[in-house]
């Protein structure tokens, strides 16, 4: 077993020190200025929404939208109803009834196209240059285009996305391992490869977009595909701080599970992407944020695994050193609720990337996006009245 302890430490400084180095330098980075010219920015702006059986939210999202401080005559909203078998067309009319002010599309044939078809179709009728998506149980803060949009402002800015935030951040294990998983990737990691140049790494909850950069929503990778045929266009992608946006997680570790297989399988086949782009020598996304990236998402899920396996080598044969190990742990765990809650979402990560990375070699296409009920049925309108969101 003599040959247990160099690759133990050569796996481990790889693992951990690219990551620590990683990370570090995004972290000064991102507490840069940002090297944009930007001003005030009030065009008109299409909203696009696709909807799949939200019943239980549509029209307190709708509600929402009428409450953003933005003029309501530079506001075109586009529902497309991706086949729904609910009441979701019903609750949109009674919505529209009674707020006629707002200038609401619904776009509905029956047909099942998923999220990137819905938002084509809608992208179809839409009339002004600022293109803005939204899923359809996300709720904005009031002032999010007032802050959001003069980003969009500097000529070289083609997209923008929002901080991803949690109407229940404190309520459960569950919402606080995401809410410290969200804390570091948007603080750290978007910001920082924002202010560098562009971060990819968009979600729907907010995310608008320069009609001249968006000639489709990618179909294959969503949001974050979206975001790289934009930098592949010429134009930076950012993340924009103050631009709030909520969520209610999932109510369950098995819907949390389902719902980041689908997220790590779609980014897993945008970094396939990105590696052949940049080994062709047509990727515009800088290597100083595609390089470390490509390493995250895959190359370090296969370094975890085997770090894990020799490190289970390694205690085996020293049961002393795993007693004193696991007391160390232990004790650190108790000290350290912060760092608890971030090792328990790390494993969590790395498990379900390594089993999408696993999902793509064999050819299996990643989930089909879901509406899950279980969040939905906790979506409340004295919920939102607490966040100051209707």
């Amino acid at each position: 077993m003599y040959f247990v302890v160099p690759i133990l430490i050569f796996l481990t400084s790889v693992f951990f020190g690219f990551h620590i180095a990683y990370y570090l330098y995004l972290w000064y980075v991102s507490s840069k200025p940002w090297r944009l010219k930007t001003k005030e920015f009030f065009p008109s702006v299409t909203i696009i929404i696709s909807a799949h059986n939200e019943e239980k939210t549509i029209f307190l999202k709708l509600l929402n939208l009428s409450k953003v401080n933005y003029p309501k005559e530079k506001m075109e909203i586009i529902l497309v109803d991706d086949g729904s078998t609910d009441a979701t067309i019903q609750q949109t009319l009674t919505f529209s009834h009674q707020y006629p002010e707002l200038n609401l599309k619904i776009i509905s044939d029956g047909k099942r196209r998923g999220k990137a078809g819905a938002l084509n179709l809608g992208l179809t009728y839409s009339n002004h240059d600022i293109i803005i998506v939204s899923d359809a149980d996300t709720f904005w803060s009031p002032d999010i285009l007032k802050k959001a949009l003069p980003f969009l402002s500097d000529p070289s800015v083609g997209a923008i996305n929002g901080r991803q935030m949690l109407l229940n951040p404190r309520k459960t294990l569950l919402t606080q391992t995401e809410e410290t998983y969200l804390n570091f990737t948007y603080d750290i990691i978007k910001l920082g490869e924002s202010k560098m140049h562009s971060t990819i790494l968009f979600h729907g909850l907010f995310s608008a977009y320069k009609k001249e950069f968006l000639s489709q929503f990618n179909p294959e990778n969503d949001d974050s595909g979206t975001a790289l045929d934009i930098v592949q266009k010429g134009a930076r992608t950012i993340y924009v701080p103050e631009a709030k946006c909520y969520e209610l997680p999932p109510a369950t570790w098995r819907g949390k599970i389902k719902t980041k297989l689908r997220r790590a399988s779609q980014l897993v086949g945008i970094y396939v992407r990105v590696l052949k782009l940049l080994l062709k020598g047509r990727l515009l996304l800088p290597k100083k944020i595609a390089i470390p990236e490509i390493f995250i998402y895959l190359i370090s899920p296969t370094i975890f695994v085997a770090l894990g396996f020799v490190l289970g080598l390694f205690f085996i044969a020293n049961l002393n050193l795993l007693l004193f190990a696991t007391i160390v742990f232990v004790f650190l765990l108790t000290l350290m609720p912060k760092f608890r809650l971030f090792l328990v979402e790390a494993i969590q990560d790395y498990c379900i990337l390594l089993l999408a990375l696993f999902n793509y070699i064999l050819g299996r296409r990643s989930p089909v996006w879901e509406t899950l009920v279980d969040s939905r049925t906790l979506i409340n309108e004295e919920l939102l009245k607490n966040k100051g969101l209707i």
